[in-house]
């Protein structure tokens, strides 16, 4: 299961939440350390999240795997990402 994603200047998905990492697949990589800002368009609503890139890996397709540490992520977001993407 994912949820998709919009960015200023590309989209994507987020496959996967561990506690404050999130695991994408994205249309751009991102240098380890560089922010981020995401849109996560879940069916609650839009929740906007900043974070941190860990690491970047071009796949097959084109796509990048992306690897980041959320910010900016409160109690409640963290709740709500945990229930959209179950283990």
């Amino acid at each position: 299961m994912s949820v998709p994603v919009e960015l200023a200047d590309g989209d994507g998905e987020v496959v996967a939440f561990e506690g404050e990492w999130l695991s994408c697949v994205l249309s751009r990589a991102f240098a380890p350390g560089s922010p981020v800002s995401l849109k996560i368009l879940l069916e609650a609503g839009p929740l906007a999240v900043r974070g941190k890139a860990a690491r970047s890996r071009r796949l097959e397709d084109g796509r990048f795997a992306v690897k980041l540490r959320g910010v900016s992520l409160h109690r409640g977001q963290r709740e709500a990402l945990s229930k959209a993407l179950p283990d």
